[in-house]
C-alpha cells in the first residue's frame, strides 16, 4: 500500500512544485499530477533541470497528460513498461525514473482502486503562443478516434475514480474563463464528448485540472490546481456526504453551481 496524493497544474514551475512535494507524506508517497505538469514543454535542458530536481525529491511522480505539454511516447528515449504500482503499463524515461506518465484511457488500479485515466484538452492561449513562437503541440487534444476508441472500450464499465485534464462542460468553470476571449473560437470537443461520455459507464469520484482553481464541482467531483489532497481523503470526504455529514474541505472552495446536481 502506497499513499496517493493528487495536485494540478503547475507548469514546470519548481518552487511551486516543491511546495506540493513537501505535503506529500505517510507510507511510501506518490504524487499524481492532472495534466500539465510541464515536464516535456519546453523540450531542451530546461526539461531536464527540472525532472533532475523533481526526481532528486524521491517521491514518485504519475502524470496524466494535459494540453501544455508533449505527448509522452513522443519523446525521446521513453519506454513503455509495466508498472505494478499501477496494474498497467506507464511511459518513462530511464534517465528520471520517478517521473511516470500516465496513458490516455488506460485502466489503473491505485490500491486497489479501479482508475480510468483520460488525458487532454485545448489550449485557450493557442493563438497567443503562434504568433510568438513558443511551443503548441498539435495533437494536445484526443482525436476523434481516441475518443471513439476510450468510449467503445468503456461502456458500461465501473470505475472507483476518473482521472481527467478538462472535464465535461456542464462542468466547466465559467466564472473562470478568460475575459476578452471570444468563446466562439475554444475548441471544447473534448468537453462535450466527456459530457456525452459521462453518463454511459460508472464512476465514483471524478477529478481533473486545467481551469487552475480548487473546487469541489459537484458531489464527487473535484478540480485541482496547487492545492494537494490524498485519494484517502477524498474517498473519505465523499463517505461523509453520502452519510449526510459534513463534507466541506478548507482547501476546496464550493463551485456556484455545486448544487446542480447533473
Amino acid at each position: 500500500m502506497r499513499t496517493w496524493y493528487v495536485t494540478g497544474d503547475f507548469h514546470g514551475h519548481w518552487e511551486n512544485f516543491a511546495t506540493r512535494l513537501a505535503k506529500c507524506e505517510g507510507e511510501n508517497p506518490a504524487l499524481i499530477v492532472l495534466g500539465d505538469a510541464g515536464f516535456n514543454f519546453y523540450l531542451n535542458k530546461t526539461d531536464k533541470k527540472l525532472k533532475q530536481r523533481v526526481c532528486a525529491s524521491g517521491i514518485e511522480i504519475y502524470c496524466v497528460r494535459g494540453n501544455h505539454e508533449q505527448r509522452p511516447e513522443l519523446v525521446e528515449g521513453v519506454i513503455l513498461a509495466f508498472d505494478p504500482e499501477v496494474d498497467n503499463t506507464v511511459y518513462y524515461e530511464p534517465e528520471y525514473p520517478n517521473i511516470k506518465y500516465f496513458r490516455d484511457g488506460a485502466t489503473y488500479r491505485l490500491n486497489g482502486k479501479r482508475t480510468l485515466v483520460i488525458g487532454g484538452a485545448y489550449s485557450v492561449d493557442k493563438w497567443y503562443r503562434l504568433q510568438r513562437g513558443w511551443t503548441w503541440f498539435e495533437n494536445e487534444q484526443l482525436s476523434p478516434e481516441e475518443m471513439g476508441q476510450i468510449q467503445n472500450e468503456n461502456h458500461g464499465e465501473s470505475f472507483d475514480f476518473v482521472l481527467s485534464h478538462t472535464c465535461p462542460v456542464s462542468w466547466e468553470p465559467t466564472d473562470l474563463f478568460l475575459t476578452g476571449l471570444d468563446q466562439s473560437t475554444v475548441d471544447n470537443s473534448m468537453e462535450v464528448w466527456l459530457e456525452e461520455f459521462k453518463d454511459q459507464f460508472n464512476w465514483g469520484i471524478w477529478l481533473f485540472g486545467h481551469f487552475h482553481a480548487n473546487r469541489m464541482v459537484r458531489p464527487n467531483v473535484e478540480m485541482y490546481y496547487h492545492e494537494v489532497d490524498s485519494l484517502e481523503n477524498i474517498i473519505a470526504r465523499w463517505d461523509r456526504y453520502d452519510n449526510e455529514e459534513d463534507y466541506s474541505a478548507e482547501h476546496l472552495d464550493k463551485d456556484p453551481k455545486f448544487y446542480w446536481r447533473s
